[in-house]
């Protein structure tokens, strides 16, 4: 029995001292825990986007570099435009009142002057409005004699003060009725020469005369001898083509430059060569809801009668800045991905992988509003193998 226990024991501690040796084995080959990162998932540290030239590299590429600079930025924007009459410089002729026309002195492409008499309309309309004004002159005549005479007796005390004033009353009415007539024919266009003669003619003509109300050539006629016309109908059309206003339809973007007093050439569409030179007038606010553009008016004279109303032509604005902004050449930008990039210059060989931000770009600028300050150099030649470089050094430190 003793011999059985002896046996029992020494299976259990050869048992216990095996278990400790496989453990101390295991502790032994277990790898070190992994402290760091590896490169491929490591941030980019400090010099990761530096890119170190060799002296045979830099012979190779002679990388030109431009000093950045904040100014104000001169630039040029091209736009179509259209040729509309300018404001106050054209002019639809109608008639006030219903009639028959009797006469037409000008016809389509002859010059007038304003006052001078285009058409004249014989209407019994205007001849019941000259006669209601020549009752209330003679009315008015008479009550302002009466109440002279009246205002003598009372003086004399011959008539009494309630007769005084039921004259001026009379007087009053008469007035007004006479001041309500002559508005009548002012509305109408008549001249306070032709309502003085009416007053002293014998006979009445009942024929008003329409006037030019500007200098210029008539467009068009609407009508013609014999035809009658209602009130307010379109008789003709005048332009004073000696000023025009062109109207230059531009991008949202390009509005957001344009400014008043910039200076545009005027050209022909089929021809570069400039033929007239202007300044924006002003630009509206908003879009125009049928060319979905910014429109900016030019008032500008005309040249040997150019351009004319309706023509198309082509505009070129010399604009700049609003404030000092970056600007560098559109060869020194180039894109990791969807995000601009530079290379800056740091030392002889050296060169900094820069990530900025970029405004807009314009012909053969590109303007920076973040990522670069005034003084820094950046390449404008071999940027793209500058950006192989930069990609080889990553795939390296992998």
């Amino acid at each position: 029995m003793r011999k059985i226990l002896l046996l029992l024991a020494f299976v259990g501690i050869s048992t216990l001292l095996l278990s400790c040796h496989s453990s101390e084995n295991q502790e032994q080959t277990k790898p070190a825990e992994q402290t760091e990162l590896p490169p491929s998932l490591k941030g980019e540290s400090e010099n990761s986007n530096l890119i170190h030239l060799s002296e045979k590299e830099q012979k190779e590429l002679s990388i030109e570099t431009l000093r950045v600079s904040n100014n104000f930025i001169d630039y040029t924007v091209s736009a179509p435009g259209v040729v509309f009459p300018a404001p106050n410089h054209g002019s639809i002729i109608s008639t006030p009142i219903n009639g028959q026309i009797s006469k037409v002195n000008k016809f389509e492409g002859q010059w007038v002057r304003k006052g001078e008499v285009l058409f004249e309309i014989q209407s019994l309309e205007f001849g019941t409005l000259v006669s209601e004004y020549l009752q209330a002159f003679a009315e008015e005549r008479y009550q302002t004699n009466r109440l002279s005479r009246i205002k003598q007796l009372v003086e004399e005390t011959i008539t009494s003060t309630s007769e005084l004033e039921r004259a001026t009353a009379e007087y009053d009415r008469a007035y007004a009725s006479a001041r309500a007539s002559y508005s009548k024919l002012k509305a109408v266009g008549v001249s306070d020469q032709e309502i003085k003669a009416f007053t002293e003619a014998e006979n009445i003509d009942p024929v008003l005369k329409i006037s030019a109300p500007i200098d210029g050539i008539i467009e068009k006629n609407f009508v013609e001898l014999g035809q009658s016309v209602n009130a307010l109908e379109n008789l003709s059309r005048v332009l004073d083509t000696r000023d025009v206003l062109i109207r230059a339809y531009l991008s949202p973007d390009d509005a957001r430059m344009i400014n008043v007093g910039d200076s545009v050439d005027v050209s022909k569409r089929e021809k570069q060569e400039n033929l007239l030179v202007a300044t924006i007038t002003s630009v509206n606010p908003g879009l125009d809801e049928s060319s979905r553009s910014v429109i900016a008016n030019i008032l500008v004279p005309t040249k040997d009668g150019w351009p004319k109303p309706g023509e198309n032509v082509r505009l070129s604005i010399s604009t700049s800045s609003k404030k000092e902004i970056i600007a560098i050449p559109v060869k020194a930008l180039t894109y990791d991905g969807n995000d601009p990039v530079v290379f800056v210059k740091k030392a002889n060989g050296v060169f900094e992988k820069r990530y900025i931000g970029v405004s807009e770009m314009r012909d053969q600028n590109v303007f920076v509003d973040r990522g670069l300050e005034k003084g820094e150099e950046v390449a404008v030649s071999n940027v793209f193998s500058l950006k192989a470089l930069s990609r080889f050094d990553i795939i390296s430190e992998e």
